[in-house]
């Protein structure tokens, strides 16, 4: 499928989620919650190597969608609050993206092998 709104990217990203058997939500806006929230939180499992005692844990990600075509943008279209809240995850140990297609989910996966493969050493 051709991507070209935002819900096709936040269907794209809800199907990355449930690729890596991830618990997660899509966040519904109302108003009343906090401003900027990514528009998808997931714990995704990852496998803790042996050193580690070869137990699972869970790895927050946060994924802000965004339709094609705003790469160009500051910061990618997303608000300042958005901005934010991506650097909050990420400053807690967590992983946080703005993303507008596979590629961007291609990176995440990436990051995720990078970050795993450093806890080995």
């Amino acid at each position: 499928m051709k991507l070209t709104t935002e819900n096709h990217v936040k269907a794209l990203v809800k199907q990355w989620f449930d690729r890596h058997s991830a618990w997660h939500y899509g966040v519904t806006s109302t108003g009343m919650g906090m401003h900027g929230v990514p528009d998808r939180i997931g714990c995704v499992p990852v496998l803790v190597t042996p050193e580690m005692v070869g137990k699972r844990v869970g790895l927050l990600v946060g994924v802000e969608c965004k339709r094609p075509g705003r790469r160009g943008e500051k910061n990618r279209g997303m608000s300042v609050h958005q901005f934010n809240h991506m650097e909050a995850i990420r400053n807690a140990s967590g992983l946080s993206i703005c993303c507008d297609g596979q590629e961007d989910l291609d990176e995440l996966n990436a990051e995720i092998i990078h970050l795993m493969s450093r806890t080995l050493h």
